[in-house]
């Protein structure tokens, strides 16, 4: 079982204190090289075991999976090693859903995933064979056409499989333990002032709002309303696949609330003006629900925005243009 490792505090002085022309770019430098040796050591741990044909990266949303896979194949390749990434995201099946009791459409379930597609893929992988994997589009969330090249990691290479569910049984299954390795993803951290302003979880949203609005098609209101259904579906698995993993990486980086607030803080703005002018676009999650209306609940949502947005406002914002290209970060902002 992996634990979580330490938690990183970081208070709202300590931010201020880092904003200046020498001394936020070393912050942004050592918060990086944080997570840089983190990926080497699961890199390194992997060359070091033979018999690993598979790493099964898990996390809750906006945990970074994706950039810490590609970071990790390319660790993986700089150390001689053939390897390749396999996003569960891809085999998204959403034809039959199920919601919760405000009508939220279900995205996150297991069952949402193909999954007998996504197991013949793997074991055609790690047999040698060549895979054309599917492609999932997030803006009219339906499966694609196809048209990325054929995968393949000959006779010993590795297979990186990323995902919510990366760590489910139904994609372990097939695997003695000795044949993989299992990784846990999540910013674990707090944002302190006199008292604790933002958590993990808090973090997460908010990575998830700049992410939507950038990427999704979605506005902030959108995020926060659907955001009760990642909670409700994340604390089903959470211990689950920490318990299986072999190791946590925390992908919180020191200097992200610089960035990520401001972001975020315009963000919600744009959202609460909308609805405040009476013009708000109803929710895109909200479109496969079975009950026929805008939101969930979007009371209870315009609340948790303002509350978030007098928090984010307490926060020194920096330029989205100090983050290295590499960064993890680069996954929600979208440069």
């Amino acid at each position: 079982m992996a634990n979580l490792s330490d938690k990183i505090r970081v208070s709202i002085d300590d931010l201020e204190d880092m904003l200046g022309v020498f001394g936020l770019p070393d912050f942004i430098s050592k918060a990086e090289a944080r997570f840089v040796r983190q990926t080497a050591e699961v890199a390194k741990t992997v060359c070091e075991n033979p018999k690993v044909q598979v790493v099964f990266v898990s996390g809750p949303t906006s945990s970074g999976k994706t950039t810490f896979t590609d970071r990790l194949v390319s660790e993986l390749q700089s150390r001689g090693k053939r390897a390749i990434r396999l996003s569960l995201d891809d085999y998204y099946n959403l034809e039959a859903l199920n919601y919760d009791d405000e009508g939220r459409p279900d995205f996150e379930s297991v069952n949402t995933l193909d999954m007998r597609l996504a197991r013949m893929d793997l074991a055609r992988l790690v047999s040698g064979d060549e895979v054309v994997t599917p492609t999932f589009d997030f803006m009219t969330r339906t499966r694609v056409e196809s048209d990325k090249p054929a995968l393949s990691i000959g006779k010993d290479g590795v297979v990186v499989v990323e995902g919510l569910h990366g760590l489910c049984d139904e994609t372990t299954g097939a695997f003695e333990k000795e044949r993989y390795i299992g990784v846990f993803i999540m910013p674990y951290a707090s944002v302190m002032s006199d008292r604790r302003l933002l958590d993990s979880d808090d973090l997460r949203m908010l990575r998830r709002i700049v992410r939507d609005v950038r990427h999704r098609g979605a506005h902030a209101l959108t995020t926060i309303d659907y955001w009760p259904m990642i909670q409700n579906s994340e604390q089903d698995y959470y211990r689950d696949y920490l318990t299986k993993a072999d190791v946590h990486v925390n992908s919180f980086l020191a200097y992200e609330p610089l960035v990520i607030a401001g972001l975020a803080k315009r963000d919600i703005e744009e959202a609460l003006a909308a609805y405040d002018q009476g013009i708000l676009a109803p929710s895109v999650f909200m479109e496969r629900s079975n009950v026929k209306k805008d939101f969930a609940n979007i009371e209870k949502a315009v609340a948790k925005a303002r509350m978030l947005h007098a928090w984010l406002d307490m926060i020194p914002p920096a330029k989205e243009t100090f983050v290295p290209k590499t960064s993890i970060l680069n996954e929600f902002l979208c440069l």
